[in-house]
């Protein structure tokens, strides 16, 4: 038998705020991070820790052969990879956030299965990166703690997956029963908790930056005002132009027009932008199913 609504959430918030309840980041992510953090960091111990884990170079490599940048197959090492093509904190960013999803467990199936939400997770990723290269206030956001902002923004899904598997299970097929359901709502509605609030918790167990744990937390938000609403408001632009303008968030009244002109990007670039990423649909695709894998 399930638990009631307010006993799960209950439950589920204990354990969130519980120190050692949460798995701690692999020692690969954990090393990639201070190497994140190491001002004096270079390419080849960027390289050289990549290339420790074989599937993670393999990887690299084919995300960096994407057609969006142009180089193909003439990619045939890690270190072209990242100092021709994908940049040494793009790399890091994504290295770490496929390393540190590998300690949390999570199913391959239904519509929250793994491979869809590392689908939806690296176009958003992509897009929010792509974005920030056109905004005229690109002062106001980093672009690469952007780019990490939505790696780690599905977060919560695997850890509600991996503390609570038989309910994850139940989420999986209420979502798949009623699709045209808001899946935030869904999941306030039955379990009283939603994954980004989970997935907010987790980020700052992990000890990631601030502006990453308020994306997470606010990314349904954009009305948000507070510290880093920038980043809230561009995840929230990203995931609405990846839905073809359908807004699914907490704020319908906000026109995507309007947060897009707060953000000082024109809308035929953003536009032409998503289209962009769009085209890369079925190589994006590839990438997540072997992240799946």
């Amino acid at each position: 038998m399930f638990l009631n609504k307010l006993e799960f959430s209950q439950n589920f918030r204990s354990i969130l705020q519980q120190a050692g309840q949460i798995p701690p980041l692999p020692e690969t992510a954990r090393s990639l991070l201070r190497l994140r953090n190491n001002p004096d960091a270079n390419l080849d111990q960027l390289t050289e820790l990549i290339e420790q884990d074989p599937g993670l170079s393999i990887f690299i490599m084919k995300y960096a052969r994407m057609s969006v940048f142009g180089y193909g197959n003439r990619i045939h090492s890690v270190h072209h990879a990242i100092s021709l093509v994908i940049g040494f904190d793009t790399a890091l960013n994504l290295s770490m956030s496929i390393v540190s999803s590998g300690c949390l467990k999570m199913p391959n199936h239904g519509v929250l299965s793994r491979g869809r939400i590392w689908n939806q997770t690296l176009e958003c990723a992509i897009l929010c990166r792509e974005l920030c290269q056109v905004s005229s206030n690109n002062q106001m956001i980093n672009r690469d703690l952007m780019y990490l902002g939505g790696l780690f923004h599905n977060f919560g899904y695997f850890l509600f997956a991996h503390l609570y598997p038989r309910e994850f299970a139940y989420l999986n097929d209420l979502i798949s029963r009623y699709p045209k359901q808001d899946i935030r709502s869904i999941q306030m509605q039955v379990f009283g908790i939603t994954h980004d609030t989970i997935g907010m918790y987790l980020i700052k167990s992990w000890n990631l930056p601030e502006e990453i744990a308020t994306t997470v937390a606010e990314q349904h938000f954009p009305d948000y005002s507070g510290k880093h609403a920038g980043y809230v408001k561009l995840i929230a632009v990203a995931n609405r132009l990846l839905r073809n303008h359908s807004n699914t968030d907490g704020c319908p009244y906000l026109e995507t027009s309007v947060l897009l002109e707060s953000l000082g990007i024109n809308e035929t670039e953003a536009i032409i932008t998503t289209e962009k990423v769009r085209n890369c649909r079925s190589e994006i695709t590839l990438l997540a199913e072997e992240l799946a894998a």
